[in-house]
């Protein structure tokens, strides 16, 4: 923690425990008005008010559409300070001001990246975070910027990437300002990895006060399934203060606290369930999303009973003791609205739910307990209560309209049921509430606030409305779009040659150096091309944003930056296409840039194209020849140099199957995924990433070949293909039921019902259909699908069910098509049944595992028919024939694997094999048993008792089990000392040369040459492997939604190896078990 300067010192008696407004009593100046986030005012307004007038406004752009924890910016949040109304747009990222009276825009600023917090408002200044990593303080009155402060340290590059789909800081404003006693609180950063920084700055000058910058890295924090972990802070949400605390939502976990005055992490619990970045406070309490309420004394749940079980308190994951984690499993709130949404009094707690208004006694809060069981085991969690002071019904309240937003103005709630305002007046000298006013919106609302003598609705639909006392016709500000112009000029022809030259329609382009922004309309208007602009000149910049803005574009296809275009620092492998409109005027120098105009193309093809002058052009292409930049194609086409870069990046390699390869090897031959890692791009949306809920084990894994990384949608029944650079959705297409899938160059072989189709691996269409039959009159139910060099092999079953446990890894009958032209070329029938973890391809063999099922030998044990041994028939046969090269005969224990339908015990402990190309060998397994056979002659090398579990890691000569330990291919002894990771979660781990890829609860790698161990910290991988080192990046799609646990993130991802980061991590770990035990911090 470093304390750049003296923190002015504050009594106890100068904070206020509801913390006072900063401005006049009738402004609105920060979300849900005050540093509590109240969302009440002591400002009356009219009894009657009228429509005054409606601004449309842009949508919105939520940063995690997917994920309902992470909505913290779900709406526009204006504010209001006297006069003017402020308010922060995502999609330019702009900060503008409108007249309160009229509705018409004062003035707009610019920041450098999207704004998705609401601004802060004191004594004529104005504070706004944006993405691009600063606080802004701007002059309310016109929008001048008076000063800027950076979250991250002056020391870090001002390095961007792709985050939740635009490009912005690595260290983006995500904990939202929020202002008390003259000090402005945020936070930057949200990957614990690459720092995160809780900053207070003095709201006069923008002199920093103090940085926390070691609360990304902490240790034995109580996380899931009341496990102690690493963890670190992910900062999303809007900050409060509560006395002489300061609390940092954390994403979809808990917030944490922290002493204001010294800005120390106090307590801090990540906890199970209920996480979530939408935090107000009050009193003794703070209210979390829809579902928790923490203790501000000691941040923890008040459902907790860890702390008053006192040496009964569990401190791991045990059964009988699921009511007393510290994070508490089950509800404890269960009375209706009480929560993030609702009004906050020192005394009272109002809520609004379906159309009923609710008013609770903050100051009596009941804990009981209540009976549950669980697993068997009878258990007595908490709940918590407060008091039911009263309820009154909306005129509307019959019809149970949905009721999300709620204020208090003076002594008047104003709510909404459905797209109707209405309004309660509270109970005055004993007597009950009384409905007031209404207004049919029809719209819905989604914030409001009271100021300025008029309450202001924002709408899910996208507009501002204003009401007031006077009685006019409203006025409309309707949001008209103005499309690019079609001319006829230099920069159309020009806009046109390139495309036609570069032949690039889609994806990323970067445009250094402006002259007027014409090129860059011109591409927008002529392509799909998604646009960065960087420029020098702010004021050409600027001009160029407000067309665009204007165009309805920006923030959509196109973004601009004011900066050294040449110099900015932009993400790796970003662009499908770069040009210029003025490549001399921005500071093209060829001898500095061309290596790093390079670094910004992607692989497979991205190209620069610059029309440059002669002169120019020998020095550059004599800058590229010299610094030998690989597969670097130069050439001049139509007065332009083309720079282009072909084919993968040197040294990467492909993810074909869900297993690696056709051998199940599970290993990834890329040389540049290595430590250490830095994160490129993240993010789910529409077009952009891609999630899938949790499927424990259910689904296809991801594969990554040719630059694309392609991703089964079970529940959609939909495959996709993502830009493993960008994130960017390529295509998505429907599929068979049970589909399995394998990815070449040539190809995508998705296998469904009776067909293997072949698709185009760039737009997913069709390039051939080929037919097979398994048995006539019987549609097949496909298991699984292997692709080698010249064969497609296809497990397929007869019927088909989804349940692990009870065989959907099984198939009968194996069927191999030839790869280029579909013939059907042979078929195998099992005598009991093959499963997927005992199919390979490879060495132009087949290789299966004939063999009773863990579901027979379940019900077998039940009927009381328990044999001695079960065993499994080890077969070997020709790719292209089907003829029998050899088969062998193991003998396992006769058991239940299903272990109660228990899914992880099928996976680790039925019958695999694994084909070891450097040796020659064929590795087979079940349970703790493990053979080794000459994988030509079949003649068994040896055979010996390793436990661990499968899937097995084969790298060359050495494999790894799912224990952490390394063993040699040729004789099966150990050789590695310890154990090389622990397992945390439902997964298992795979590897690349350099690291070995796992979930230990959250997502982590481990180095193979040092063991050192690195953790993200902040979210978790899916429950099957979801982790894929490929294409030169470690590729991670979303494959946890619907996890309940709270990760503060759950997005995909991609890393790529960054020299230079690997300390931004942190170096020793706050450890918090001194904390927990005590209730002191330790000693430091």
């Amino acid at each position: 923690m470093r304390s750049y300067y003296s923190y002015p010192i504050l009594t106890g008696t100068m904070f206020l425990l509801f913390a006072g407004s900063v401005t006049r009593a009738g402004d609105w100046p920060m979300w849900r008005h005050d540093a509590d986030r109240s969302a009440a005012s002591t400002e009356a307004l009219p009894p009657e008010l009228h429509l005054r007038w409606v601004r449309e406004l842009p949508p919105y752009e939520m940063a995690w559409p997917n994920e309902s924890r992470l909505h913290f910016d779900a709406s526009h949040e204006p504010i209001v300070m006297g006069k003017s109304l402020f308010l922060g747009f995502a999609t330019d990222g702009s900060v503008r001001a409108y007249d309160t009276e009229t509705g018409e825009l004062k003035w707009r600023f610019f920041t450098e990246g999207p704004i998705r917090f609401a601004p802060v408002a004191r004594q004529g200044k104005l504070y706004v975070g944006s993405d691009d990593g600063f606080l802004y303080c701007l002059a309310a009155i016109d929008g001048k910027l008076l000063w800027k402060v950076r979250g991250a340290p002056k020391d870090r590059p001002e390095y961007q990437h792709l985050g939740n789909n635009r490009l912005i800081s690595y260290w983006p404003v995500r904990g939202g300002p929020v202002l008390a006693d003259g000090v402005v609180y945020f936070g930057a950063g949200i990957w614990p990895t690459l720092g995160v920084f809780i900053v207070a700055v003095d709201a006069e000058t923008g002199e920093t006060l103090w940085v926390n910058d070691n609360s990304n890295y902490l240790s034995q924090v109580r996380i899931d399934h009341n496990t102690l972990h690493e963890a670190g802070l992910s900062p999303q949400g809007y900050l409060l203060v509560n006395g002489d605390r300061l609390l940092v939502p954390n994403g979809r976990s808990f917030p944490a606290r922290f002493d204001r005055k010294t800005g120390n992490l106090l307590y801090y619990v990540q906890g199970y369930r209920n996480g979530d970045c939408r935090v107000t406070t009050m009193g003794k309490f703070a209210f979390v999303g829809t579902a928790g309420v923490m203790s501000v004394e000691d941040g923890r749940e008040v459902g907790n009973r860890w702390v008053e079980a006192g040496a009964d308190a569990p401190n791991v994951f045990v059964g009988s003791k699921f009511h007393l984690f510290e994070g508490p499993m089950f509800p404890y709130k269960m009375i209706p609205a009480c929560d993030f949404r609702s009004v906050l009094t020192p005394g009272f707690v109002y809520g609004m739910d379906r159309g009923r208004f609710y008013a609770y006694d903050l100051t009596h809060p009941q804990v009981s307990e209540y009976d549950k069981e669980h697993g068997g085991n009878p258990l007595k969690p908490w709940r918590w209560d407060l008091p039911l002071l009263w309820k009154a019904e909306s005129r509307l309240a019959k019809g149970n309209p949905p009721s999300g937003v709620m204020i208090k103005a003076g002594d008047r709630l104003y709510g909404h049921a459905g797209k109707t305002l209405v309004s309660l007046d509270l109970p005055t000298d004993g007597g009950a509430p009384k409905n007031g006013w209404e207004h049919q919106l029809g719209e819905t609302p989604s914030s409001m606030l009271a100021a300025d003598g008029k309450l202001f609705v924002v709408t899910k639909e996208g507009a501002i409305h204003c009401f007031g006392a006077k009685e006019d016709e409203a006025t409309r500000h309707a949001l008209e779009e103005v499309p690019l112009p079609e001319c006829d000029d230099p920069w159309t022809k020009t806009a046109a040659q390139i495309l036609a030259q570069t032949g690039v329609k889609e994806g990323y382009c970067l445009v250094l150096g402006l002259d007027e922004g014409r090129l860059v309309e011109e591409l927008l208007r002529t392509s799909e091309l998604r646009v960065i602009a960087v420029d020098a000149d702010p004021v050409r910049v600027d001009a160029l944003r407000d067309r665009l803005t204007a165009s309805g574009l920006y923030g959509t296809r196109v973004d601009v930056r004011v900066g050294s275009p040449f110099e900015v620092l932009l993400p790796p492998y970003l662009a499908n296409l770069i040009v210029s409109e003025d490549p001399s005027a921005a500071g093209l120098d060829p001898k500095t840039h061309a290596a790093k105009l390079f670094e910004s193309l992607r692989p497979y093809g991205g190209v620069a194209c610059l029309d440059l002058p002669a002169d120019i052009r020998d020095r550059f292409t004599k800058a590229v020849e010299s610094a030998e930049l690989p597969n670097a194609k130069l050439q001049n086409a139509e007065g332009f140099v083309l720079l282009r870069r072909q084919g993968p990046l040197p040294g990467a390699a492909s993810w074909t199957h869900e297993t690696a390869d056709s051998a199940r090897s599970y290993f990834s031959k890329d040389q540049l995924v290595k430590a250490p890692l830095g994160v490129l791009w993240y993010g789910d949306g529409a077009d952009y990433g891609f999630y899938k809920s949790k499927d424990y084990g259910v689904g296809v894994k991801p594969q990554v070949v040719g630059g694309r990384l392609f991703a089964y949608q079970i529940f959609s029944r939909t495959l996709h293909a993502i830009d493993v650079y960008t994130g960017r959705q390529l295509w998505q297409t429907k599929v068979e039921h049970f589909t399995r899938y394998a990815s070449t160059k040539d190809g995508i072989y998705v296998a469904g019902a009776d067909k293997c189709l072949v698709l185009d691996p760039a737009t997913g269409e069709v390039l051939k259909t080929f037919s097979y039959q398994i048995k006539e009159n019987a549609t097949p139910q496909v298991a699984d699908i292997r692709v080698g060099a010249d064969v497609i092999v296809i497990a397929a079953a007869y019927e088909k069910v989804r349940a692990i446990h009870r065989g959907l890894w099984d198939s009968k009958v194996l069927v191999a098509l030839d790869r280029r032209t579909g013939e059907q070329l042979w078929k195998l029938e099992a005598k009991d049944r093959f499963n997927n973890n005992a199919v390979a391809v490879a060495g132009g063999m087949v290789f299966s595992i004939d063999s009773i099922s863990p579901t027979e030998t379940s019900s077998a044990e039940r009927r009381g028919d328990v044999s001695q041994a079960a065993t499994a028939e080890i077969l070997a046969v020709d790719a292209r024939t089907g003829k029998e090269r050899w088969r062998a005969m193991t003998t396992n224990p006769f058991r239940d694997y299903t272990s109660s339908s228990n899914w992880l015990g099928v996976r680790g402990n039925d019958d695999w094999l694994a084909f070891a190309e450097q040796t020659g060998t064929l590795l087979t397994g079940r349970h703790n048993e493990v053979h080794a056979f000459d994988a030509v002659t079949g003649k068994e090398i040896w055979h010996k008792k390793i436990g661990g579990g499968q899937p097995i890691i084969v790298m060359g000569e050495r494999f790894i089990n799912q224990a952490g330990h390394t063993y040699t291919v040729a004789t099966g002894e150990i050789i590695s000392g310890k154990s090389l990771f622990v397992r945390g979660g439902c997964n298992y781990a795979v590897a690349n040369q350099h690291l070995l890829f796992v979930r230990d609860r959250c997502a982590s790698y481990v180095e193979l040459d040092t063991q050192e161990k690195h953790y993200l910290r902040n979210l978790r991988s899916g429950c099957s492997n979801s982790l894929v080192a490929a294409d030169g990046l470690l590729n991670a799609p979303c494959f946890s939604v619907k996890c309940v646990c709270n990760y503060p993130i759950q997005t995909s991802f991609a890393m790529v190896h960054m020299p230079g980061v690997e300390g931004w991590a942190g170096k020793e770990p706050q450890d918090l078990s001194h904390w927990r035990a005590t209730g002191q911090p330790a000693a430091r």
